[in-house]
């Protein structure tokens, strides 16, 4: 079976979470969670214990097991690689080191969804898209979405919640085209698209979202408001990089 898309999930929330217009689509997709491994016995990552847990190693396959059940609300299964999230291990991952095993997982023709590291630039999002980038520069079709919540630290863009972006300053607009430059690739050869999702989709997207129960209070002091606040995970953007000729 031909996968049309592969969302790549740095952590097991991040492909429900800004992506649920992918997941909920018609193609055939496969979401890869890439730092999925499960750390030694008796560590406790500074994550972990932020949302409670006293064990990271049962915290991990906690949120397995949530990461399954919210998928399978929209048809979808993930692959968990066995890297450890840099809350578990020092240093930064090498990207060459993620390339090389989802080499063994990717067909041709797949369109490869990974985040584009806005907001505070979280090490293990910035080692996916720099993995994705890598594989673009080979020829992959990749797009990049803007990875909730760490995106909207500073709100969301007005040309994304439907206002004009050339009257008046737009800080988080601004501040998106900063980032995005950091990618080496020029903005104009990325083709961004906003969705605004409709409310059978938000609602379905707020199902899967509330079932990641180990998540969701610190995910609510993260974005500072309530999940069910519209504006929260009503949207999603994604930017499409032109494929090398």
């Amino acid at each position: 079976m031909s996968r049309h898309a592969v969302v790549l999930s740095p952590h097991f929330d991040d492909a429900v979470l800004s992506c649920w217009h992918v997941l909920a689509g018609a193609d055939e997709v496969l979401v890869v969670n890439v730092f999925a491994g499960e750390p030694a016995a008796g560590a406790l990552g500074w994550w972990d214990r932020f949302a409670g847990a006293t064990d990271s190693a049962a915290a991990v396959r906690t949120r397995i097991e949530e990461d399954r059940r919210a998928l399978a609300l929209a048809g979808r299964t993930a692959v968990n690689l066995p890297f450890l999230d840099s809350q578990y291990r020092q240093g930064d991952q090498a990207p060459a080191e993620i390339v090389e095993v989802l080499r063994g997982i990717l067909v041709a023709d797949t369109r490869i969804y990974a985040p584009a590291s806005l907001g505070d630039h979280h090490r293990d999002h910035t080692a996916v898209r720099a993995a994705a980038l890598e594989l673009w520069a080979e020829g992959a079709n990749v797009v990049l979405y803007a990875d909730l919540p760490h995106a909207t630290v500073n709100g969301w863009p007005r040309w994304v919640l439907g206002g004009e972006s050339s009257s008046g300053a737009d800080p988080a607009a601004e501040r998106w085209t900063t980032e995005l430059e950091t990618t080496g690739i020029p903005v104009e050869r990325m083709d961004a698209t906003a969705h605004r999702l409709p409310a059978e989709a938000h609602a379905g997207k707020l199902d899967a979202v509330l079932t990641y129960g180990s998540q969701i209070a610190p995910l609510q002091q993260v974005f500072g408001s309530s999940l069910e606040d519209p504006q929260l995970l009503g949207f999603e953007v994604a930017w499409r990089l032109a494929l090398i000729a």
